[in-house]
């Protein structure tokens, strides 16, 4: 009877230290997976932020080599041009000098455009709220549609890298309202709540599922729109409406 009460023992204490060893190496594995995970995250964001960064100051740099470089160019060969024009006055020529100054007069024109729209000089200079107005005016001026900015608080006041992705997101998404939607109108609100600062995009357009668009897009509009929020902690919610669309963009305070 000593003999069957000492084996029981010994099964029983095999058996705890048996379980113990599995439990702590299943807590192990865990504990590993999970910090595997929290590694390839933080590995995933600095990438992210790395790429927007870097795609920034590439912004930067074409934006000032087209403002300072061949804006200044095109601005002498004006002025060469100009000078010309004086010197010819037959009808035949004068008709070709009208029209090749109307061809430059465009061309510096569109440089000036894709220099602003690759960084506008307000974003830094005046701030998000700014830039946006201002974007807001030569987006309805040039399209013909309505697009209009109402701000509910006494200052937006966030730094410059969080005001650039934000208007990038502002951008991407009107961009795509009048590739995609066909809208009349597209209103901005901009208020304060108790977690921090929400960004309100209605249109009148053709309505979309940003979820479902997002996973079947082949395009990089939709990918760069929560890459964008992703790196700034700012989470993007879609509310259902009747017709067109409603995004919310909530920024919090922390940031």
């Amino acid at each position: 009877m000593e003999g069957a009460s000492e084996i029981k023992s010994v099964f029983w204490i095999g058996t705890f230290v048996m379980l113990f060893l599995a439990f702590g190496l299943l807590a192990m594995v865990l504990f590993y997976q999970r910090h595997f995970a929290k590694m390839k995250q933080k590995e995933t964001e600095l990438l992210l932020k790395t790429a927007l960064e870097s795609e920034k100051q590439e912004r930067q740099r074409i934006a000032k080599d087209l403002h300072d470089s061949v804006q200044g160019d095109l601005s002498a060969i004006r002025n060469y041009f100009l000078l010309l024009s004086r010197k010819i006055h037959d009808s035949q020529n004068q008709f070709l000098l009208e029209e090749t100054k109307i061809a430059l007069e465009q061309t510096i024109e569109n440089t000036r455009l894709i220099s602003y729209k690759l960084m506008p000089p307000l974003l830094e200079n005046g701030g998000f709220i700014m830039a946006v107005q201002d974007y807001f005016e030569t987006l309805s001026k040039s399209t013909g549609k309505i697009f209009t900015l109402q701000q509910h608080l006494e200052d937006f006041v966030v730094n410059t890298a969080i005001g650039y992705e934000l208007f990038r997101v502002v951008q991407e998404f009107t961009s795509n309202m009048l590739k995609y939607g066909t809208i009349n109108e597209c209103k901005l609100f901009v208020y304060e709540t108790v977690e921090g600062i929400s960004l309100e995009l209605v249109d009148d357009g053709v309505s979309f599922d940003f979820k479902s668009s997002y996973a079947q897009s082949k395009g990089s509009g939709l990918q760069n729109i929560q890459s964008r929020l992703s790196s700034i902690g700012a989470k993007l919610v879609q509310r259902e409406v009747a017709s067109g669309n409603h995004f919310v963009i909530y920024l919090p305070k922390e940031i």
